[in-house]
């Protein structure tokens, strides 16, 4: 479209939960429900010879004939941007909006039957500057989190009023390029994390203030393989809750070293924010992997693994013991090309939680069929 790229995409899927509300089999008998999902995107993204300009928006409806309580409607607005300043310069700014639901199932869902809908407003402004072999870059960001309850709060949760929040990070990541596909960086931070209410439903502030510490490494391994790797310190000081401490790592980017697989890593840990009311924070660890194999012209292998825990962090004064959730999901698939924009086959996913507090932590397990259709442009 002249001087931009409009990308349309259009993903829908039709099948069976096993598992709609992620129930403990052995409390009593679960719900399974048929289910049908929908999630339109599109992406604009400039062609000029200097700056960049990018705009991505979609949507993500999902209806349960037998657990109307799990319908959603989502959706994600998100711009960015470049300024090229010199030819080693240039500034970064992004700003967009996000409204995504806290399924059952998942880390800090505290729900107890319809999802509690989740908005977030983030705003980045960055800068990059290379010196030769060196290079430096920055930025400061904000996110405000609002929130809207759609059915009761478990016992040990907090309301959404309790949650809202602005979350403000501040990073700056200084390299060195050993070869030009090789480089190496270390990259301190600072965040601050404020609630709208100082003193909340129960009775905590919930403040806090954290560093972090990271050195890592980028490989460019070809034009469209990269890696990211990084290792790290993080220390998060929620006021007079308790403290939370954590090394933290991370493994991103995406391999093709052998033609026909594409593998994308997601290897993470970090501090989350605790909707537990006994719990001031918790530690996320994501290891992960998604795989995309092309069998021969017409049919792709899709599919992705994916091993989560939560380790919560005790509220000073409580009694409540130390918590680890653990979360498993599995999804295999196999795609067939119609055409070369569009996509149909297959999918089975299998997902299961469990805790070391068996009474309030996940017990569960899920399977999900369904026949997934895919259009792009």
């Amino acid at each position: 479209m002249g001087a931009v790229y409009l990308l349309p995409q259009i993903a829908t899927n039709a099948g069976y939960a096993s598992n709609v509300f992620a129930q403990n089999s052995s409390l009593g008998t679960v719900t399974g429900s048929p289910y049908t999902t929908v999630a339109p995107s599109f992406e604009l993204r400039s062609n000029w010879p200097n700056h960049q300009l990018r705009v991505v928006a979609g949507a993500g409806v999902g209806f349960y004939a037998s657990a109307p309580t799990q319908n959603y409607v989502n959706f994600n607005l998100l711009a960015d941007g470049k300024l090229d300043i010199d030819y080693d310069f240039y500034a970064t700014g992004s700003l967009g909006i996000f409204r995504t639901t806290e399924a059952l199932g998942t880390p800090n869902a505290v729900a107890a039957s319809a999802p509690t809908v989740q908005y977030a407003a983030p705003l980045n402004l960055g800068f990059y500057k290379k010196f030769n072999r060196f290079f430096m870059n920055g930025s400061v960001s904000a996110t405000k989190y609002w929130y809207e309850d759609y059915s009761i709060i478990t016992s040990q949760g907090l309301p959404a009023a309790s949650r809202e929040r602005a979350e403000y990070l501040e990073t700056i990541r200084f390299g060195y390029e050993l070869t030009e596909d090789f480089a190496v960086f270390i990259a301190p931070s600072v965040n601050q994390i404020r609630y709208v209410q100082t003193i909340d439903v129960a009775g905590q502030d919930r403040n806090a203030d954290g560093t972090t510490l990271i050195a890592g490494a980028t490989w460019k391994l070809n034009e469209i393989s990269i890696l990211e790797s990084s290792l790290g310190y993080t220390q998060q000081n929620n006021q007079s809750l308790g403290n939370t401490g954590a090394y933290t790592f991370g493994l991103v980017g995406t391999w093709t070293g052998y033609a026909p697989l594409t593998v994308r890593p997601n290897i993470s840990r970090s501090i989350n924010q605790s909707a537990l009311s006994n719990y001031s924070a918790y530690v996320s660890t994501i290891v992960g992997v998604d795989l995309n194999y092309v069998i021969h012209d017409a049919w792709t292998m899709v599919g992705g693994l994916s091993y989560n825990t939560a380790d919560y962090t005790p509220v000073n004064g409580t009694g409540a013991p130390p918590r680890t959730d653990t979360y498993l999901r599995g999804q295999l698939g196999l795609l067939y090309t119609l055409r070369p924009q569009v996509q149909i086959g297959p999918m089975i996913e299998y997902s299961s939680g469990s805790s070391t507090d068996p009474v309030n932590g996940p017990s569960y397990q899920r399977q999900i069929y369904s026949i997934r259709l895919i259009a792009k442009h």
